[in-house]
């Protein structure tokens, strides 16, 4: 319940200012080596996330009553988990098998790839980040953009390191509302937006009419 609530209110905020393994990709990110940019394979690969959210997190546990993600590919768990416990306790090392192996092959892939990518993680294996993903076109927070102000320098879209265009879906499952498409704009186009589509769309065209009614009576005293 608590997920659904904050999906609903914020869509992906949370992936993009509270995630700690988000914070760490960032700065793997940050190492000066050639960067990968977008490809058709990595958009194949940003369905991938969707897939282990059916599967690991809502069939497996379903039908065998065990967390299906945590155990098989969780790379967060073996870094802030795993590896720091069995550093100081001798039987936790002991304990280690295979399926500890493999995890630790998938930490070390994603460090890798973070190097490489922006969050990859994020963009292709997150389960959590996939369901507040489902949440960016309802949530309470969302993006706008004023056509009217937008001049198509197209500065928003080589900023977005998420690989979206504001401009042409502002509210894309794979926005994680870091706000650096607003910071790039020249033109103050595309701003965060509050509240459901009816009651914005009520307040704008108040907005709209209050205005209109200060130019006239502006017009009346001059």
């Amino acid at each position: 319940g608590t997920l659904l609530l904050f999906g609903v209110i914020l869509g992906r905020v949370i992936c993009g200012f509270l995630c700690p393994f988000g914070l760490i990709q960032e700065l793997l990110y940050k190492i000066p080596t050639p960067k990968l940019k977008k490809s058709k394979a990595t958009m194949w690969l940003s369905k991938l996330k969707y897939f282990i959210l059916a599967v690991f997190v809502i069939i497996i546990p379903l039908m065998f009553a065990y967390p299906g993600f945590c155990k098989y590919i969780c790379p967060q768990g073996v870094l802030e988990g795993a590896l720091p416990l069995s550093a100081v306790n001798e039987g936790i090392r002991s304990a280690l098998g295979k399926l500890f192996s493999w995890k630790l092959v998938v930490l070390i892939s994603v460090v890798v790839l973070s190097v490489l990518f922006y969050r990859p993680f994020c963009k292709w294996i997150c389960p959590l980040g996939a369901f507040y993903a489902l949440f960016n076109k309802v949530s309470l927070l969302e993006m706008k953009v004023d056509e009217h102000k937008c001049v198509s320098c197209g500065k928003c879209a080589k900023v977005c390191k998420m690989d979206v265009d504001v401009t042409k879906t502002p509210n894309s499952t794979e926005c994680i509302r870091c706000g650096k498409c607003i910071s790039a704009c020249p033109t103050e186009a595309v701003s965060f937006q509050y509240g459901f589509g009816l009651f914005r769309k009520t307040v704008d065209e108040n907005v709209k009419i209050e205005n209109k009614t200060n130019k006239n009576e502006t017009k009346e005293e001059l």
